[in-house]
Order: structure tokens, then sequence, then C-alpha cells
């Protein structure tokens, strides 16, 4: 065979990744940061406080049920882990044992460190080589037991093989990061992006060409007892869910697809499932057969994210910011390093390849307040690919300056008063203007201006506006005689501004996501929701919509109805 044989899917159990692995670890390094997290004594997991919070904040639609069902999510335990492998963070992995009788082992004050070094350097990166070095922790584990072989993925459903004897014969040899590569690169040279693939014949296609790519044509054992054993005396068969009474005999017809295949059932739906590299469909009906279930996982189509990483051609993340305030993040990879510097000032809209935020006054204002020297246009300019519109930037330098506030400390307070004025030197921390002094200790200080008859006036001003000074005050601050009395604020005028959006509920993940690319190329935004098929946006779009569907009825008969 030199050809992969096309599907179709219509009648499978298509299971879509309901996660974005990159960018929950990037939110979970965010909630790491903020607070302290201590893991469980006993056990060295994440509290179930910690799991809870967390559970809210990731993508998994099920980890908060899973937390309160058992007090964890495997999800978010699967990104700890990856944030571990990655550096990210640190903690104790050995723990001490508490006795001579102890059968695990402790964690005390088991702290997570935040490594801000090596997550800045991972940021700085290019997404090309931050997805380089993610792929690259999750290649390269290469204990055997640990494999696809024994394993169930974290978003997998098939079983493995029982891992007894797991540590001997032929698995203890086999290079499994080798062997994930040869199928990563091979499958982009072998299969289009989005198109449906039948797994048995990517199976067939390998036994017939690649027969030897799991385990070698002549292992290499390490005894003569492994050697007896044989190429496949690590895999058993059952009846059951949970026995090994079947032999897989070498010379067997099918033992390729019984060992082998299984395999690759597996692999796709594990690294390649969880990166968003491929999307894979099983059988509609439940399983019935021997065990590990065999010919299950039925077609797999590979995603365009698959061929950008093999050939190292992963673009970066492309921003615009619109006349109307909104920015758009076009990115196939979650680009980390460009939403931490724009979420800060935007209200998010909508979250997808096409990423949409809107710039926000109280924002971009509680930002300038905490960092001065935060040049918001420059920003934008530096990380769009256009010219920032002008409304934009003029509409930016208004916001800046009235961003500009004055905090005064507990404990603090503002003494008005003469240039030479002994007495308030030793409280004295600033000097603002000749006049004007950031002192502290402002009650004793009262007391020595008192015993120094200087007939000082204390004022307590109020948060939103400063108080009146009574008459007779030497002050450059307002004055009772000076308030005048507000005019009745006019009434302002409110316009509503109201958007009609239309919604299109699709047959099927194929028309969606080729509808929704299209909109893309023409950078129409629009709001995807892959667990129901549907693709949402503005009716002032409506336009550039309808270009799309005459552009795709050269492939498909499109008919639109009304849903009541």
């Amino acid at each position: 065979m030199t050809e992969l044989t096309t599907t179709d899917v219509a009648d499978l159990g298509v299971f879509p990744n309901p996660c974005d692995l990159r960018r929950d670890l990037h939110t979970f390094i965010d909630y790491v940061q903020e607070r302290e997290v201590k893991r469980l004594v006993r056990t060295n997991d994440l509290s179930k406080a910690d799991s809870r919070r967390l559970a809210k904040l990731v993508s998994d639609p099920q980890a908060e049920d899973e937390v309160e069902e058992t007090g964890t999510s495997y999800w978010v335990d699967y990104v700890d882990g990856l944030a571990l492998k990655l550096g990210f963070v640190s903690y104790d992995t050995k723990g001490e044992y508490a006795g001579y009788t102890s059968r695990s082992p402790s964690f005390h004050d088991n702290y997570i460190q935040f490594n801000a070094e090596n997550y800045q350097q991972f940021l700085d990166a290019s997404l090309a080589e931050q997805e380089r070095r993610l792929l690259r922790v999750l290649l390269d584990v290469e204990d055997g037991g640990a494999s696809e072989l024994y394993r169930t993925g974290i978003l997998g459903r098939l079983r493995g093989f029982p891992s007894w004897g797991s540590a001997t014969g032929v698995v203890p040899t086999l290079d499994f990061p080798q062997v994930r590569r040869f199928l990563l690169n091979l499958l982009p040279q072998e299969c289009e992006v989005g198109t449906w693939y039948s797994t048995p014949s990517l199976v067939q296609y390998l036994k017939a060409n690649h027969r030897f790519f799991l385990i070698p044509e002549k292992p290499k054992y390490k005894s003569k007892w492994d050697r007896e054993k044989g190429r496949y005396g690590n895999f058993h068969e059952s009846e059951r869910a949970w026995g090994r009474e079947i032999d897989i005999p070498e010379d067997a017809p099918d033992a390729f697809e019984r060992v082998e295949g299984r395999y690759v059932e597996r692999f796709l739906e594990s690294i390649p499932h969880v990166l968003d590299y491929v999307e894979v469909a099983y059988d509609s009906e439940p399983y019935e057969g021997v065990y590990p279930p065999i010919n299950h996982l039925k077609a797999f189509r590979i995603t365009s994210r698959l061929p950008q990483v093999v050939q190292g051609d992963v673009p970066e993340p492309k921003v615009t910011v619109q006349p109307n305030f909104e920015v758009y993040v076009e990115s196939q990879f979650y680009s980390a390093n460009v939403l931490n510097c724009l979420t800060p000032l935007a209200e998010l809209i909508s979250e997808d390849i096409l990423t949409v935020l809107k710039l926000q006054k109280e924002k971009v204002a509680a930002q300038l307040a905490k960092d001065e020297n935060l040049d918001v246009v420059a920003l934008l300019t530096r990380l769009s690919a256009q010219e920032v519109p002008r409304n934009v930037i003029r509409e930016l330098r208004e916001w800046t300056v009235h961003s500009e506030k004055f905090t005064l400390y507990q404990d603090f307070a503002l003494l008005e008063g003469d240039e030479d004025l002994p007495a308030a030197d030793p409280f004295t921390v600033e000097r603002i203007a000749p006049n004007l002094r950031i002192v502290r200790s402002p009650e004793a200080l009262f007391t020595r201006l008192e015993e120094a008859a200087l007939v000082p006036l204390r004022i307590k001003h109020a948060g939103s506006a400063l108080h009146p000074l009574p008459e007779g005050a030497r002050t450059v601050f307002p004055k009772k005689t000076e308030v005048v009395k507000p005019k009745p604020k006019p009434k302002e005028p409110m316009l509503l501004r109201r958007e009609t959006t239309i919604r299109f509920h699709f047959p099927n993940s194929k028309s969606l996501n080729q509808f929704r690319k299209a909109l893309l190329d023409r950078r129409c935004p629009a709001e995807v929701d892959k667990d129901n098929l549907t693709l949402t946006f503005s009716k002032r779009y409506q336009s550039e919509v309808e270009k799309v569907i005459k552009a795709l009825a050269e492939d498909y008969v499109i008919r639109i109805e009304d849903v009541e």
C-alpha cells in the first residue's frame, strides 16, 4: 500500500479536544504566582481548595464536577505535572519517610516555587521554539511501562495492555521518543489537512511500508528468557477487561494489527490529540470484543498545526487594532506574551484562533496608575502588524491625561506650612513643594506643633474630593468661601447601540472549520462553538459572509433555513 484510505465519519462519534493545553499551562502559572500553594502531606497532590479554584479557570468542562466528586481533576493534575517538567515551577517530589515502617513518603511544608527566570525565557522565545520545548517534554517519555501501550492518554478512551511484566522482555529496549517523532513526521507527509482517514488503513500502510517502526526486526533482548518470550511476549489479550490469558504469537497473520495496530490507535488519541495536531473519531457503538479494545478508533484527521510544527513554520501572532478599539490577535497557537500585554488593558470578547479584545478606558487608566512609565500607544504600535488608527491614538492620550492620581498611605499625611519649619523636619518623608511635604506619624507631629504654639489645623479629606478649609487659613487648597454651589447637572444623552448577530448551525465539523477558515481569510471575526457546531457573527459582516457562501458553493449545495 502507498496511500491511506479516506472515510466518512457521519456514523462515527467525533471526539474534538475540549481543552486548550497551552492556555491552561499559562493560567496555572498565573495562579501559582499570585498565592502560596501548599501541596498535600500524604499524596503531594494539590489541595481540594486549589484544585477547585483552578478547575474554574481551566478549559476542561468536566474539571469542576471531577473536583467535587473526587477532590481532584485529571486535567488540572496533568497541567500541574507539565509545568513541573518544563521547569516553570519546582517542589519536593521525593519526600521523606517518617520511620522504618512507613510505606510511602510524606511531604511536609511542600510549597510550589515559581521559577520566574525559566518561565520568562519561555515567553521570550518564538512560538515555534515554545512548541518545540513543549513537544520535547511530552515526547521524551522513555519508560515503556508509561507508554501508550499501557496507559490511557489524558483525553483518551482506550485501555492499554496489562502492564504486568512490562519491565522485562522487548518493551524496555524500545525507543518510544523516536517512535513518536517518526509517526508525527509521517502523518503530514501522507495526509491532507482536514481530510478524514481510516485508522485501519494507516495500520495497513505501516505494516506494508514500515513494519518495524515500533519493534526492530531483530530486537536486542537482555536475557535468554526474554528471547524465548519473543517480540510479542509482553502483550496479552483477554476475554474480560482485566485479564491476560490469550498470547499473541509472532507468526500470527494479524499479530501486527494486534500489537502495533493497537499502539497506533492509542498514539493518535494521546499526544497529537492533546496538542490539537489530530482529531479522532470512534465507533459509535459500545465496544464488544477482546481486550484491550482494538479497531475502535475508526478515523482521524490532521489539523493545520501539525505540518506547521513539523516544518518549523509556526507563524507569530498577528495583532490588528481596529478603529472601534477592538484588537484582533490572530494565531494558531496561544500567544501568552502578546495576551499578557493586552489583557490588562482590554476586555476579552471572544477567544479562538482569532481572539478579539476591546480596549477599556478604566483598565487603561488602572494600568497607568500602577506604572507611570507605561506607554500604551507605543505598546500597541510595537505589537500591531498595521498602523494604529489615529482616533485610537488620540483617545488613548486623552485617557492617559485622566489617569493620574495621588495615593496617600495610612499613617502618613500631607503638611502645608512655612518652608522653614524645624519641628516638622524629623517627620518629613519628602518635600513636594517649598510649602508642601509628606510626613509620617501625623498624630505625633500634630502634638509637637501644638507644644510649639504654632496653632496647627488638622483637616481630613474625603477619598473623592478635598475638604474645603475655613476662612483665614493660609492655603493653596479651596476654602469654604470659595465653594460655589454646583449647577444642576444637565441630563446626559444616552446612545444605546444595538448589534444583531446571526448564528449558523453546521452539519459537521468539516464544514464548520472550512467556513471558519474562509471567514478568517477575509478577516471577518466570528465566535465558534465546536461542541454545538455553531458559528456566530455580527450582522454587519453579512456581506462578507455571503461572499464566503458564494465561494463555498463550488464544493457544496448550500441551503439556508431559519431556525424557529
